[in-house]
């Protein structure tokens, strides 16, 4: 079984060895040309992380606004409480886990192509019903459509990206999608800074026509494709990713022996009991947890309420929060130089390593402005700490913590079970996501906030040594 497997990484590097003989014999204007072909398609498929983006923030403008103006469309008044504030962020991803788990079947049936189109849907609904809601529970619904859609995306866009890049470029091209739901974010902020709670989620549903407009132009994955036996369509779709010189049948038939067994069967779905399969679906559900008790996804939709519980900022708090996300901006950025030069483990140890500094720092800084004595304003001049370490710890979070659990969870398995295993590992790092969202209060009144700060970063403390131990490197290693 060990000769058999160690012949099978020895045929995969030695097709792997035959492309990149090719890459090298091919002119650097097609090059070029081509990989910017494979870039636009990335970006296609990037609309929907683009308008999940919007989406995933819309509670930090959208609930400052609404405690000075709770107005609605329709000539109510709406109030949430505490809980609901809550909710407004766990809900969302409450309905991801049903999102995920759907797209992850209907993409193996219908396509990745289709499935990114049919994503518009509850995009649509979700953010009417949030704009001309009448009271709390209409908005609260809202978040939750949303959350069906955010759940989908999360699958479909990666997934579609790795299937079309090519080996060399995997790392960078999988970072427009990133790219896409950083963007996105924040188009929500800055336009929260200048509109009203509700026209707000008008203005953010206009990207959703963008995504089937974008649809209309992208091919079908050929991974997909070659599953499914159309290994015609494969090979035109595959001619115009590789280019004229690229060995398109070689290619084919390696999609087509991973997605294989042992025996010559097809890979099914008693596949995913497989050892293998299981361990390495552990590894990226344990990367989701650390994702999430690292206080990542509280950081991000939650920015403007950490931001007035950690004191007075500097700036407007509207303001702080979309300069806070600028630096998710350059976190994507300075990704795309590593992920396919320093590989995916290192970048996500790094960014654990930044993430655990800075939240322990600012738990410090507001142990000792929440201990110091009536009347001491020392603290005072420093209020920009918390607002840098925030920066800081969005920024690691683009570099790998956010990022990463999502590409392994499709990089980790063969196109046959890619979606089905994929939407699982999501799934459960949306379960994490919500009781992250939904225990912030009560972790704050438990813990206090400089404990909780404590919490996550020791908690990235543990994620780096985990990382570094556990996570297998998939840099330029062809994904089946």
């Amino acid at each position: 079984m060990e000769e058999e497997r160690e012949l099978e990484e020895k045929e995969t590097l030695a097709i792997h060895d035959g492309a990149e003989d090719d890459a090298s014999r091919e002119p650097p204007s097609e090059r070029r040309k081509r990989l910017l072909f494979q870039a636009g398609l990335a970006s296609l498929a990037g609309l929907g992380n683009f308008t999940m983006g919007a989406s995933q923030p819309w509670p930090s403008p959208g609930l400052a606004d609404m405690d000075v103006n709770n107005r609605t469309l329709v000539g109510t008044e709406i109030s949430l409480s505490l809980a609901q504030k809550d909710m407004t962020g766990s809900l969302m991803y409450f309905g991801s886990l049903f999102g995920s788990w759907a797209s992850g079947w209907i993409m193996g049936v219908i396509g990745r192509r289709r499935t990114h189109q049919i994503n518009a849907l509850p995009f649509f609904v979700g953010w009417i019903l949030v704009a001309f809601a009448p009271h709390a529970e209409v908005l609260l619904a809202g978040r939750f459509v949303l959350g069906l859609a955010v759940g989908s995306v999360m699958v479909t866009g990666m997934s579609y990206v790795l299937e079309v890049a090519d080996t060399s470029v995997r790392g960078m091209m999988s970072l427009i999608p990133n790219l896409g739901t950083v963007l996105g974010g924040q188009y929500t902020f800055w336009l929260g800074t200048v509109l009203q709670w509700h026209h707000l989620a008008i203005v953010c549903s206009l990207p959703l026509y963008l995504i089937l407009l974008g649809s209309l132009l992208l091919p079908e994955s050929p991974s997909y494709l070659v599953v499914c036996g159309r290994r015609g369509e494969a090979s035109r779709v595959l001619r115009r990713l590789r280019g004229p010189r690229s060995d398109v049948q070689a290619e084919i038939e390696e999609l087509e022996r991973r997605n294989c067994a042992e025996t010559g069967r097809k890979i099914g779905l008693r596949d995913l009991a497989k050892g293998q399969v299981w361990r390495r679906m552990l590894v990226v559900v344990i990367s989701f947890l650390l994702q999430q008790l690292c206080g990542n996804v509280v950081l991000k939709i939650q920015t403007t309420r950490v931001l007035q519980a950690a004191g007075p900022p500097p700036l407007d708090l509207k303001l702080a929060s979309g300069i806070i996300v600028i630096m998710r901006i350059a976190g994507v950025l300075v990704s795309f130089f590593l992920w396919d030069s320093i590989g995916r483990r290192l970048c996500l140890v790094i960014s654990h390593a930044m993430n655990a500094a800075a939240l322990l720092f600012l738990g410090t800084f507001v142990y000792l402005v929440d201990n110091a004595d009536p009347g001491d304003d020392t603290y005072l001049s420093y209020n920009w700490i918390p607002m840098v370490c925030l920066a800081i710890a969005l920024f690691a979070g683009d570099i790998g913590i956010d990022p990463i659990p999502y590409i392994l969870s499709a990089e980790y398995f063969p196109t046959k079970i890619r979606t089905q295993v994929s939407s699982m590992c999501i799934v459960s790092g949306t379960i994490f996501a919500i009781g992250a969202l939904q225990l912030y209060s009560p972790m704050i009144a438990l813990l206090t906030q400089p404990g909780l700060y404590w919490f996550y970063g020791g908690t990235s403390v543990v994620a780096t040594v985990f990382s570094l131990v556990a996570v297998t490197e998939t840099k330029a290693q062809p994904v089946g």
